[in-house]
């Protein structure tokens, strides 16, 4: 007898509405009420995302993008001039439609930020849906999806509109290679349709089910172990969200409506800081070494083969011990290292005076500097001039070399051999990302040993004493988690225009945590408003060596951030995991979104919380005797901020990001006001998702005769 995975609960989350719901009740979500402006731009901007790669002739948008003439509406954009320079573009030929689009194309690069410019100054969200509507029918696909996602991101008049996730938008950036061509296969095939259960095909009334799982040692060599993170679509969507909400391109004054323009380079180092530190964790957890470190005059030991494909053409493989040093890439290599010997320059000096700008690094506020010195932003040299710093970027240079991709496949200035690093949506997946990233992370650590650590004068809370804190039992599992994949497949006409009653879903394992509370028992002299931050990082290294704390503190992954009013005498605080300030839920799908907007609601994380990660992903997998880890608490005096930078939910105080964390620390670091308490993570269930043969809540086992 052998156990095989056929469809079961699916059923329950059938077909409502023009969409799928493929998602738990949305009963259990936190959602909000919206008025009737929120919900005709939501239903606007749904319409605007489905089937991108598609035009539906008889659709709302199509009509609006025919009759409407931008040029004859110039008066409707703030900034006349981004008009005549789209048209500049357009006139003279753009990306072609059906051709992969990349943000780190320089010249697709230049189009999408004119037409981006004529999106962000429409006067009105009638006139941005108007201009959004004629790109949608006239410019490249891709260009058309980055431009409008991230101007909906950050347009005023958007803001509360949801955007469904990016990998039901699209699914091939998400989904293997293998697992696109099933699905293209049973669309293609049509009915009767071939179910499969034994390899997870499966149908259940209009709905057609594929399983999948992640990629195995032919893909990833070692690095497989841990596949179920780097590929896992919560963890990646979170990458690609953190660059909608702060595009390289733009000028830091537009950007979040400015709020993060003079921390935007803190903002882009705590962010890498955490993705490696949560990264690091679950390579430890897999008995994994540290992140490897390597050199631009060495071979690249780590090849990946992605098995993904775009529309066109599959992407690149790397092989092991790639050589970079060909003809193609001595242009970068040497940008690279001349970059890196540059900043080391500055850091000798102790400062960098240059483009009319004096920094100095034994300043904390010189980290907005370094950060976009090492994103290579436009307010890097913004005093001297409006020069496009990414054209040498250090980012896209070290992306180039160890994507992998033939240099010289290009039949036109937009045909490319594409590459996991070529994206957002992929990166996290190429395990040269993290390696590339853990360099430019210890440059920008470099920085840090400039600043003086903090005294205990600084780091201690007069009055409160943190006695003792408690940790509920951590538990981590693979549970099974279905998304619409439908945008996957080219429909007929018809089936656009009368709305195809056939989808298409991905079942996927994935990592997750069951709940957990954390309660702080405070000690306090004094009545007033307190913040309280609490991490959790590595007690041992991949040696099992105990790690110090002075060794350490850069690992740690904030989990929260509050603030509580304390009372003289014993204070006992609980914080539930779902409550947690850096964590939502998992998107839903766009036909429960649907399903809410009937209701006149939206759910609440997709609305404010989108680019945040999942909160199943907090925890490290466990082990089956317990994975050490340690959590660390601290308490500090509350500190108020403007109201502009509070509505953002990002700034709880002008504290540096990270804070106390944030700089080296010294054997006196720790004070009363904080505290460690060791924690072990255990597992349950298999080790890796890698067989079918495991009961999970959405499937049942079901016995076949040899």
């Amino acid at each position: 007898m052998r156990t095989v995975l056929v469809l079961a609960a699916v059923v329950a989350l059938a077909l409502a509405g023009p969409a799928p719901t493929f998602h738990k009740d949305i009963s259990q979500i936190n959602v909000e009420n919206v008025d009737a402006t929120i919900v005709e731009h939501q239903y606007k901007v749904l319409e605007l995302l489905d089937h991108v790669n598609q035009v539906n002739t008889e659709a709302t948008y199509y009509k609006v993008g025919k009759a409407y003439d931008i040029q004859a509406h110039v008066d409707k954009y703030e900034k006349p001039e981004v008009v005549s320079n789209f048209y500049s573009f357009y006139e003279n030929g753009m990306v072609p439609k059906y051709y992969q689009f990349t943000i780190f194309n320089d010249n697709m690069r230049e189009q999408a930020k004119a037409l981006y410019d004529m999106f962000y100054y429409a006067k009105d969200f009638e006139t941005f849906y108007k201009t959004a509507c004629w790109a949608r029918v006239h410019v490249n696909e891709g260009l058309f999806l980055y431009t409008f996602y991230v101007a909906v991101v950050q347009r005023a008049d958007t803001t509360g509109v949801v955007l469904p996730a990016p990998y039901e938008i699209y699914p091939q950036f998400y989904a293997s290679l293998e697992t696109i061509n099933k699905i293209y296969y049973g669309k293609i095939r049509g009915e009767p349709f071939e179910e499969y259960p034994e390899y997870g095909i499966m149908k259940e009334g209009n709905n057609h089910f594929y399983y999948q799982n992640y990629s195995d040692y032919y893909t990833y060599g070692d690095e497989y172990k841990i596949s179920y993170l780097t590929e896992d679509i919560g963890w990646n969507a979170h990458y690609s969200y953190f660059h909608t909400v702060m595009p390289f391109w733009e000028d830091g004054d537009k950007v979040a409506h400015g709020i993060f323009k003079e921390r935007r380079g803190e903002v882009f180092y705590y962010f890498y800081q955490q993705l490696l530190a949560r990264y690091y964790m679950e390579r430890l957890s897999n008995g994994m070494s540290e992140i490897p470190t390597f050199s631009w005059y060495q071979p690249f030991k780590q090849g990946y083969c992605p098995f993904l494909t775009s529309q066109i053409t599959p992407f690149a493989q790397r092989s092991n011990n790639y050589v970079m040093q060909n003809k193609y890439s001595f242009e970068d290599l040497r940008f690279v290292r001349s970059y890196e010997d540059m900043f080391l320059s500055f850091l000798e000096q102790g400062q960098f005076t240059a483009y009319n700008k004096q920094i100095d690094f034994s300043n904390s506020k010189a980290i907005n500097f370094v950060g976009n010195y090492w994103q290579c932003n436009p307010d890097l040299y913004e005093k001297i001039s409006q020069r496009r710093n990414y054209y040498n970027s250090y980012e896209m240079a070290a992306r180039r070399i160890l994507g992998g991709a033939p240099m010289n496949f290009k039949y036109d200035e937009y045909e490319f051999v594409p590459t996991a690093l070529d994206f957002y949506q992929t990166s996290l997946r190429d395990p040269a990302f993290y390696q590339i990233y853990n360099k430019i992370f210890h440059f920008m650590s470099q920085y840090k040993q400039y600043l003086p650590s903090y005294s205990q004068d600084d780091l201690h809370y007069v009055g409160v004493k943190v006695n003792k804190v408690e940790v509920s039992k951590l538990e981590t599992y693979f549970d099974f988690y279905v998304y619409n994949a439908s945008n996957a497949v080219y429909y007929q006409n018809q089936e656009l225009i009368s709305g195809s009653d056939k989808q298409y879903a991905i079942m996927q394992p994935r990592l997750n945590c069951n709940p957990f509370h954390i309660t702080i028992n405070v000690k306090s002299d004094v009545e007033e408003q307190a913040t309280f931050k609490v991490f959790i990082g590595p007690k041992y290294d991949s040696y099992d060596n105990e790690i110090s704390f002075e060794d350490n503190y850069m690992n740690f992954v904030e989990l929260d951030w509050f603030s509580q009013k304390l009372s003289k005498g014993e204070n006992v605080i609980v914080r539930k995991s779902d409550d947690f300030f850096f964590y939502k839920d998992d998107s839903i799908s766009v036909g429960d979104i649907y399903n809410l907007l009937a209701k006149n609601q939206l759910p609440t994380d997709m609305m404010y919380n989108y680019g945040h990660l999942p909160e199943r992903l907090m925890l490290p997998r466990g082990t089956k005797s317990g994975f050490p880890l340690q959590v660390f608490v601290a308490v500090y005096k509350s500190q108020g901020v403007p109201k502009e930078v509070a509505e953002t939910m990002f700034f709880m105080d002008e504290k540096p990001l990270g804070y106390p964390l944030d700089r080296p620390v010294t054997k006196y670091f720790l004070q009363p006001n904080m505290y460690i308490e060791d924690v072990s993570v255990y597992h349950r269930g298999n080790e890796y998702p890698t067989s079918y043969d495991v009961v999970h809540p959405y499937v049942k086992p079901v016995s076949h005769p040899q």
